[in-house]
């Protein structure tokens, strides 16, 4: 990849995941409402329910909070819940809010040497995420923000992936022509072709070895991306 300059990430299951599980999810709903849940009970497929109900509903902090609102009503409403309406949006707000926390989420664990070797190669490091603009507080507090030159949140743009806007904005923002980055992503809609569309060279990551057979590299470790970005 001799014009290669920057490597440009995703950030919600790229870089960093989420502390809570289903069971934290399930008591801490239950412990607003004062109803027990079934810890082992599995949340609704977040990924079906996006793609289907509210795809690029990241454009705005107040549409991302709507989702997740709609998302955890819908778990809910599935687990025969039967409350008062502001009841169980003031029990899913809470539990948005308690999401925005940092102390929420914790890096992969190769991300700190990622980032790190992507540096000693020279290439240029940023974000590009469908997140809300608490995307930045987040960064800080994990020791990301360092290695980063830019970094584009949907909902300080107002665009979503996979609409172009979102990495032409991370394009002009950072000076760099399509074919001068990389982008690293775990959704093959959002990320892959998103990037795609606007010229940029895609990379899925496929931690769990769930995603079926694409027409891009997929990588289960973000390590696995350096000898791709060989010359």
């Amino acid at each position: 990849m001799d014009k290669l300059k920057a490597v440009i990430y995703d950030a919600g299951h790229t870089l960093l995941e989420p502390r809570l599980k289903a069971p934290d999810i399930w008591d801490f709903l239950g412990t607003r409402l004062g109803i027990a849940f079934d810890r082992t009970r599995a949340m609704p497929n977040v990924g079906v329910y996006f793609y289907r109900n509210v795809m690029g509903s990241y454009d705005s902090d107040a549409r991302a909070r709507g989702f997740w609102n709609s998302y955890y009503i819908k778990a809910m409403t599935e687990a025969g819940v039967d409350e008062a309406g502001e009841r169980l949006k003031d029990a899913v707000n809470a539990l948005y809010d308690w999401y925005q926390q940092p102390a929420q989420w914790r890096m992969f664990p190769e991300v700190p040497e990622m980032l790190r070797a992507v540096r000693e190669r020279g290439l240029r490091q940023g974000i590009i995420s469908d997140w809300g603009t608490d995307l930045i507080p987040l960064l800080h507090a994990h020791d990301i923000s360092d290695h980063l030159e830019f970094v584009v949140a949907s909902a300080t743009v107002g665009t979503a992936k996979p609409h172009p806007d979102i990495f032409h904005n991370a394009l002009a923002r950072a000076g760099l022509q399509p074919d001068e980055a990389i982008y690293i992503g775990d959704s093959y809609i959002s990320d892959v072709l998103g990037a795609r569309a606007v010229g940029i060279r895609a990379v899925l990551i496929d931690r769990e070895r769930r995603a079926p057979e694409v027409d891009c590299p997929v990588v289960t470790s973000l390590l696995d991306v350096l000898q791709l970005l060989e010359p």
